[in-house]
C-alpha cells in the first residue's frame, strides 16, 4: 500500500508497545500486580521476527485514518468523496444502485456498481439489506474517554502501553478499567503537556443513569488515582461490548466487510486487523469477478466460507479475553465485585505481603493467570496462524495441519507452525537477488497468483493468471534456507500462492503440468470446468 514507513514513524515506540500491566491504581499507595512482556515484544522479539518481515506496530485508529485516506486519494483522487453519505442500497440483477447524500449540498443522486462493499461499521446497512446476527450482544455498556493529561511521570512504570486497573476498594477489574497510550509520538515522550490516553471503563450499577463528562472524568481521576490529575476531556463514546456474527456476507452483489460482518470486543485489538483481512480476501476475488463475472462468482461465494469462522473465533477469544481479566486476575489476588471494600482489601493485603501465609499461593495464581492470558498478549497462532480449510482441498493439513490445531479443531494460539498447506499463509522467508533484499511476500502479485519454483523449467506456464517466481537456479537466493525448510515440497515441486498471501496449492511440477496448468487454476478458483 505503500504507506508502512510513514505507519511506523507515527507509532507506538517499540519500548512501550510491547509491554502491559496491572496496578491498583497510580497513586501514591497504588501497587503493581505484575506486569509483563506482550505482542511481540521483549522476550517474544526474536520469535515473532521469524513470522514477518514488518514488527507488531500499535497505532490508533485517529491516527492511521488520516494515513490512509492520503494514501487513498493519491491512488484515486477523483473517487474519494468526504462529506457523502450513502442511504440506500439496492441490489438489482445485474447491478446494484447506490443513494447518496452529499451532506454539504443535500442533493441525493444514484450511482449504479456491479458490486458494493458494505463497510460502514455495523451501523445500519447489514440490517437494511435484511441479514440477522448471532452471538452475544449487548453484553456490557462501556465509556472510552480520550483524554489528555500528563500521566507518564506520574507512572510507576511509563513503559507500559497498557496499564489496567483492579482496586479492590472499587471492587476489581470489571468497576475500574484501563488506561492506554496515545501519543502523539514521539512528542509525548518529551512533552507531558501533549500526552493523550484513553481511559476505558465499564459502567456499573453504582454510576449515575447519565455518565456524562464530569462522570467520566472523576471516574478515571478515582480508578488512575491521583485525585488532583490535571485532565483535560477530548471525546467521550459510550458503547457496547458485543461478540455478534450476521448470518451471511453476501447478498446479491453487496458483501459485508468488517464490523459489517463481526463485531468483536477490543481485548486482544484484532478487530480491525480481522476487518482488514476480509477486504485482501475480497478484493483480489471481486478482481477477477469484474473480469468474467460468470466464470468467477463461485469464487466470489468463499469469500464467507473462508472468512466467517475465522471472524466468529476471534470475537469468542476477544469475548473470553475480557471475562478473563476478572476471572483470573481478581481471582488470584482474591478480589471479587460481590464483597464489600473492606473484604477485597484485606484479600489484596495477602497477595501483597511476603509474610502472609497466602502469599507463595497467591503469586502462583497470578503467575498461571498470566499463562490464561497470553491468549490477548502472546498468541501468534491466533494472530498469524489462522487458515482456511476449505482451501485444502486435498485434505493434506490432516487433523492438526502441521501442528496449528489440535484434533478437536481448536487453534492452537501460544506457536505459529509455518507451512505451505494450501489454506495456510506464505511462510515469511528473505530471498536476495543482486543485492537487494526482499521478504518473499513482497514479490506476490496482486492480481495474479504466484508460482515459487526452485527449477527454471517453468516460465512455458500459459496462463495469464500466474506469475513465476524461481528461488535458486539463478535467480533469488533463499537467505537463510528458510524457505526450503518451510516450502513443503522438493527441487521438482512448487508452491502456488493467491494475492492474499494463502497458499492456494503445492505439488510436483510434472503432476500439475499432465493435469494442465488452466485446468488446475480453473479448479482452484472455483471456475467451471
Amino acid at each position: 500500500m505503500g504507506v508502512e514507513e510513514e505507519v511506523y514513524a507515527q507509532a507506538t515506540p517499540a519500548e512501550i508497545a510491547g509491554r502491559t500491566a496491572w496496578y491498583t491504581s497510580l497513586g501514591d499507595e497504588g501497587r503493581e500486580v505484575f506486569s509483563r512482556d506482550a505482542w511481540g515484544g521483549g522476550q517474544y522479539a526474536s520469535e515473532y521476527a521469524t513470522h514477518s518481515p514488518s514488527k507488531y506496530c500499535i497505532l490508533p485508529q485517529i491516527r492511521l485514518e488520516p494515513i490512509l485516506k492520503r494514501r487513498a486519494i493519491e491512488l484515486n483522487s477523483t473517487g474519494i468523496r468526504s462529506y457523502h453519505g450513502v442511504l440506500e442500497v439496492d441490489n438489482q440483477k445485474d447491478f446494484t444502485v447506490v443513494t447518496v447524500r452529499n451532506r454539504d449540498t443535500n442533493e441525493v443522486f444514484r450511482r449504479r456498481a456491479r458490486y458494493v462493499i458494505i463497510s460502514d461499521g455495523g451501523r445500519q446497512f447489514t440490517d437494511k439489506l435484511g441479514i440477522s446476527w448471532a452471538g452475544e450482544a449487548n453484553l456490557t455498556t462501556m465509556i472510552s474517554a480520550h483524554i489528555r493529561a500528563p500521566i507518564r511521570l506520574l507512572h510507576h512504570d511509563a513503559r507500559n502501553f497498557i496499564t489496567w486497573f483492579t482496586n479492590p476498594a472499587m471492587g476489581g477489574s470489571t468497576r475500574t478499567g484501563y488506561l492506554y497510550q496515545l501519543g502523539p509520538w514521539p512528542e509525548a515522550m518529551t512533552n507531558p503537556q501533549a500526552e493523550e490516553w484513553m481511559f476505558v471503563c465499564g459502567i456499573t450499577e453504582d454510576d449515575p443513569q447519565i455518565f456524562d463528562e464530569e462522570t467520566a472524568l472523576d471516574r478515571a481521576k478515582k480508578t488512575i488515582g491521583i485525585p488532583d490529575l490535571d485532565i483535560e476531556l477530548i471525546s467521550l463514546t459510550h458503547w457496547t461490548v458485543n461478540a455478534v456474527y450476521a448470518s451471511e456476507w453476501r447478498t446479491g452483489r453487496c458483501f459485508l466487510v468488517g464490523d459489517s460482518a463481526h463485531r468483536i470486543p477490543p481485548w486482544g485489538a484484532l478487530g480491525m486487523n480481522t476487518g482488514i483481512q476480509d477486504a485482501q480476501n475480497l478484493i483480489w476475488k471481486l478482481c477477477l469477478a469484474l473480469e468474467d463475472e460468470q466464470k468467477y462468482n463461485a469464487l466470489l461465494d468463499t469469500y464467507y466460507i473462508e472468512r466467517s469462522e475465522v471472524g466468529k473465533r476471534v470475537g469468542q477469544t476477544s469475548l473470553q479475553n475480557m471475562r478473563a481479566h476478572a476471572g483470573h486476575i481478581d481471582s488470584a489476588i482474591g478480589v471479587d465485585a460481590r464483597q464489600t471494600p473492606e473484604a477485597n482489601i484485606a484479600a489484596a493485603k495477602s497477595f501483597f505481603d511476603p509474610k502472609h501465609p497466602d502469599y507463595a499461593r497467591k503469586r502462583m495464581l497470578i503467575e498461571a493467570a498470566s499463562q490464561e492470558l497470553d491468549t490477548e498478549f502472546k498468541a501468534p497462532g491466533y494472530e498469524v496462524g489462522w487458515f482456511y480449510p476449505s482451501a485444502d482441498i486435498n485434505s493434506e493439513g490432516g487433523a492438526t495441519h502441521g501442528g496449528q490445531q489440535l484434533p478437536d479443531g481448536t487453534l492452537v494460539h501460544h506457536t505459529y507452525y509455518m507451512s505451505t498447506i494450501p489454506g495456510h499463509h506464505l511462510p515469511h522467508a528473505w530471498l536476495e537477488r543482486d543485492g537487494k533484499t526482499v521478504a518473499i511476500r513482497d514479490l506476490l502479485s496482486l492480481e495474479k497468483l504466484t508460482l515459487f519454483a526452485e527449477s527454471g523449467n517453468v516460465w512455458s506456464i500459459a496462463d495469464e493468471r500466474v506469475q513465476v517466481i524461481t528461488i535458486g537456479s539463478g535467480d533469488w537466493r533463499d537467505v537463510n534456507g528458510t524457505w526450503q525448510r518451510h516450502r513443503g515440497v522438493g527441487a521438482t515441486g512448487a508452491v502456488l500462492v493467491r494475492p492474499d498471501g494463502i497458499v492456494a496449492w503445492r505439488g510436483e511440477l510434472a503432476a500439475a503440468e499432465e493435469t494442465g496448468w488452466t485446468h488446475l487454476v480453473d479448479v482452484l478458483l472455483r471456475a467451471p470446468v
